[in-house]
């Protein structure tokens, strides 16, 4: 009997805190982060994007930061065309203050390269790829919405009646 009160009492207090802490149905768990890009490289032609963004998960009220070079370095954000064959003709949005704050504020694929090229150009002429996107400095993110945490704490069930 004892056995049981001290059962019940826990199942009614595991339920009070999911209630008490302000946890709801409706609202999210997500709380909205802001992503270094390349983390201590920053953007530069020295980091791996396609690894760095493989490690996180970005989601709808986060932010991209670049910090970069501006001498050296851009930021474009391009469709998705554009970002596999490294076009910078047509960029949706152009940055170049060197630190850059990107809102992620939909849902979907969000693409960014650097729009420069190797200089000097006898430095360019040793190497097969005449741009830094080509060289691998560029960007995919795949942006979801904030997963809700509210499912994750067990619903109590009741304890069967005494005999």
């Amino acid at each position: 009997m004892a056995l049981r009160n001290t059962i019940m009492i826990f199942l009614v207090a595991m339920a009070c805190l999911g209630v008490c802490s302000g946890a709801s149905s409706s609202e999210a768990a997500h709380s909205a982060v802001v992503h270094k890009v390349g983390d201590s490289v920053g953007w530069s032609i020295l980091g791996d994007y396609k690894k760095w963004a493989s490690t996180k998960e970005f989601h709808v009220g986060d932010t991209l930061l670049f910090a970069y070079n501006k001498e050296y370095h851009n930021l474009m954000e391009v469709n998705g065309e554009d970002y596999q064959s490294c076009n910078a003709k047509s960029p949706l949005a152009l940055y170049a203050a060197g630190l850059d704050s990107i809102p992620l504020d939909k849902p979907g694929d969000y693409y960014f390269i650097c729009g420069r090229n190797f200089e000097p150009d006898w430095y360019a002429m040793t190497l097969k790829e005449p741009g830094h996107c080509q060289a691998g400095q560029k960007l995919h993110v795949k942006v979801t919405e904030p997963i809700s945490d509210h499912n994750s704490v067990a619903s109590p069930t009741a304890a069967p009646a005494p005999h």
